[in-house]
């Protein structure tokens, strides 16, 4: 009886260990902090339609309270949307500024502009035509999430690349 039991153990530990071996791993990059950005890549780039590119220029820029100066955090994300957007020249864009809700209608409409041409700004040093860029400013009309507390508040403070 204890020579079946040890056999029978044996049989199960080696088919964990042979169902271990089958299984696939994916692996993504994702940078530390609040704002994230994913990369996705293909080692066969025959599978990527690129009419379809546009999705990787989608991304949110955050900006720090009464700023629109770009952080380092955002020129990395800036980075990944001139890459997508230099693989496909025909994507036009969309910069929309945006404010959290401290400070009068007028200063959050010159904020989110501000940081709307800061990001189009950068995009233009980095190669691409003003052509395909248009800029607007929504202020405090549009918050991304409501509240009133400074994660709310550091949501809000953005710029969408659409």
């Amino acid at each position: 009886m204890f020579i079946i039991r040890n056999k029978l153990n044996f049989l199960i530990a080696i088919i964990f260990l042979s169902s271990c071996s089958s299984m696939n791993i994916t692996e993504e990059k994702v940078n530390s902090g609040d704002v994230k950005t994913v990369e996705a890549g293909s080692l066969n780039n025959e599978n990527i339609r690129y009419d379809s590119m546009a999705v990787f220029a989608n991304a949110t820029i955050y900006f720090e309270f009464d700023k629109s100066t770009l952080t380092s955090k955002s020129i990395q994300t800036l980075k990944s949307a001139v890459n997508a957007l230099n693989d496909n020249s025909s994507i036009q864009i969309t910069l929309a500024g945006h404010a959290d809700e401290r400070g009068t209608r007028e200063y959050n409409l010159a904020l989110g502009q501000r940081r709307a041409e800061n990001v189009s700004d950068y995009l233009v040093l980095n190669g691409i035509s003003k052509n395909r860029i248009t800029v607007k400013s929504y202020g405090e009309e549009r918050p991304a999430v409501t509240g009133q507390n400074e994660e709310s508040y550091a949501k809000n403070r953005r710029v969408e690349i659409n």
